[in-house]
C-alpha cells in the first residue's frame, strides 16, 4: 500500500496479484456467462483504485475493492437490459397453409408484439427470455438479476395481461 499511495506501479501490480481474483469472483457472481466483462470491469476497478491511491486506507482495501466491482457490474447489469431484445418476424408468424391463415399468423403475430409493448421493459425481457429464447425462469431471473419468486410473480401477471389483451381481440393464449 506504501508502494501504491507513493505512485509506484510496482504496488498496484501487488494490489491485482492479490485481489484480481477476489474482484472476478465477484464480477462472476453478479454477471454469470460474461468473462469479457468480468475482465474489463477489473480493469477499470484497478484503475479506479490507482486514480484514489492516496484516499485509500490499507485496512478498507478489499472492502473499497469489492464495493467498487459490485457497484461496475450493477451499472453492466443496467446497461445490458436496456438493450432490447430482438424479436424476428419470421419466428412469430407460423407457416401458412393458406393465404387466409397466413393473413391470421400476421395479424396474431403483430398483436402479441403491441400485447408485448404494453408490458414494462423488465417484464417484456422476461417474458421474451421465457418464451421466445425458451430460457428457463431460474436462468432468466439469474441473468436478470432478479428474486427467482419475483420473476415467476411477473411471469404470471404477464401472461394474465396478454390472455386479457388477446382474449379481446378474439384469440386465445396458453403459455406454461
Amino acid at each position: 500500500m506504501q508502494r501504491l499511495r507513493r505512485g509506484d506501479p510496482a504496488g498496484l501490480e501487488a494490489l491485482m496479484d492479490r485481489y484480481t481474483p477476489y474482484l472476478s469472483a465477484i464480477a462472476a457472481r453478479v454477471l454469470p456467462g460474461r468473462p469479457q466483462d468480468w475482465e474489463e470491469l477489473t480493469a477499470d476497478v484497478f484503475l479506479a483504485a490507482w486514480e484514489n491511491r492516496r484516499k485509500l486506507q490499507p485496512e478498507k482495501v478489499k472492502g473499497w475493492l469489492a464495493v467498487a466491482m459490485r457497484n461496475r457490474c450493477i451499472n453492466r447489469l443496467r446497461a445490458l437490459r436496456e438493450e432490447e431484445l430482438p424479436l424476428e418476424e419470421d419466428l412469430l408468424t407460423l407457416t401458412a397453409d393458406s393465404p387466409q391463415r397466413a393473413l391470421e399468423d400476421q395479424e396474431a403475430a403483430q398483436l402479441v408484439r403491441e400485447a408485448l409493448d404494453t408490458l414494462d421493459r423488465t417484464d417484456r425481457e422476461l417474458f421474451v427470455r421465457r418464451y421466445y429464447y425458451g430460457q428457463t425462469v431460474a436462468r432468466a431471473a439469474e441473468e436478470m438479476g432478479l428474486n427467482l419468486s419475483t420473476a415467476k410473480s411477473r411471469l404470471r401477471r404477464g401472461r394474465e395481461k396478454l390472455k386479457e389483451l388477446l382474449g379481446k381481440a378474439g384469440y386465445e393464449f396458453e403459455a406454461d
